[in-house]
């Protein structure tokens, strides 16, 4: 799975979804993505990751993507977290 493939697999998330995915070893199945999207609003990070893993485990399970770290964050906690950074 390249990283555009898997960008675009967790933007159709929901509308308004955004990923940034990273490749951690240039093996193309060793990730990082941080995802923001509306569809985290009242969900427990525990419960974002599960739906974010969803979205590709079969890859998982086929080895095609041996590892996902992830971040996720609602847009207004990643707002507020960012404006924190610049202040």
């Amino acid at each position: 799975m390249t990283p555009e493939i898997l960008k675009q697999r967790l933007q159709a998330l929901s509308t308004g979804t955004r990923a940034e995915i990273t490749d951690l070893t240039g093996t193309q199945d060793h990730y990082q993505a941080l995802v923001v999207s509306p569809a985290f609003e009242g969900k427990m990070m525990i419960d974002q990751h599960r739906m974010v893993m969803a979205m590709v485990q079969a890859e998982i399970d086929s080895g095609e993507v041996h590892a996902l770290t992830l971040k996720t964050y609602t847009p207004e906690h990643f707002n507020r977290l960012n404006s924190s950074i610049v202040k």
